[in-house]
């Protein structure tokens, strides 16, 4: 079976879009809340959809998906409830790219081979999973390998920093490897630190560079994974600058949604600024 992300951007490539993929927390079942935001993500037309897994690396995140991640772990929130909520998502939107996303610490609690088996078992598309050192440490619990054995693609980040390495420098070849074992799509990380929250400006002067130096590297090996900007995306201006400007291929976003909805903004109130969102990745 093709991956769905494979499907989704070659679709967008044909109609000169990007990507809008968002990020939605997690609950325990009957998962009303979660599948209201959901719901109303895949009626705002994203393209792919994030579902996090709760882990509280507070150094990585902005306020707004800390209380998110906060609430959840307080509720018992753990990678089994998760994984379910993704199976009862899969199951009502069977052709919707899926993508998990969490940190080390749940995997090796719930186990690697439970991990790659819940994946498989909930048809996901993608695993983003920042702190695991695939190319750095040469996959060295076959972890990456094992999901890309299953059709899930295991996502890379890239910094600005890294992108703009010297060549003949271990960091250029890390950069390599990086865009060489990439799939489905890659991050770009717009902010310093990866840590994600909103920021009032796109830094266009950075991220064009470095997503026109990835771009350079895979053209050189016959490589077309999307390249998204994370980290910082919070208006319908910066989405349509990461495309049409720096020349990326999409956003991810949560916060900015996350922000509304923790400040008591209804789901029939966030949902025209989703819409708006995705719009703009078609300006």
């Amino acid at each position: 079976m093709k991956n769905r992300l494979d499907i989704a951007f070659e679709r967008m490539r044909k109609d000169n879009e990007g990507a809008l993929i968002p990020l939605a927390p997690g609950d325990k079942f009957p998962f009303s809340m979660s599948m209201e935001i959901i719901d109303m993500f895949y009626e705002a037309k994203a393209d792919a959809l994030e579902i996090a897994i709760p882990t509280r690396y507070p150094w990585m995140e902005g306020k707004a998906m800390q209380i998110h991640q906060l609430e959840a772990l307080e509720q018992g929130v753990g990678p089994a409830d998760s994984f379910a909520l993704m199976q009862h998502a899969r199951q009502k939107y069977p052709d919707w790219a899926l993508v998990t996303i969490n940190f080390m610490g749940p995997v090796m609690t719930y186990g690697l081979d439970n991990y790659v088996a819940s994946c498989v078992k909930a048809s996901m598309d993608g695993a983003d999973i920042p702190d695991y050192p695939y190319a750095s440490s040469d996959d060295f619990l076959g972890f990456g390998r094992e999901l890309r054995n299953n059709n899930v693609y295991f996502t890379m980040d890239i910094t600005t920093e890294l992108a703009m390495a010297g060549e003949n420098t271990p960091e250029y070849d890390l950069l390599v490897k990086l865009v060489q074992l990439s799939g489905g799509f890659l991050f770009m990380i717009a902010q310093p630190g990866g840590i994600s929250g909103t920021k009032d400006s796109l830094p266009i002067d950075t991220l064009k560079p470095a997503v026109e130096r990835v771009k350079e590297i895979e053209q050189r090996f016959g490589i077309t994974t999307p390249v998204i900007i994370v980290c910082g995306i919070s208006s319908p201006e910066q989405v349509r600058g990461s495309i049409r400007d720096v020349g990326a291929d999409g956003v991810m976003l949560g916060s900015a949604v996350s922000k509304r909805l923790q400040a008591g903004e209804s789901l029939e109130k966030v949902q025209p600024f989703v819409t708006e969102l995705k719009d703009a990745s078609r300006a």
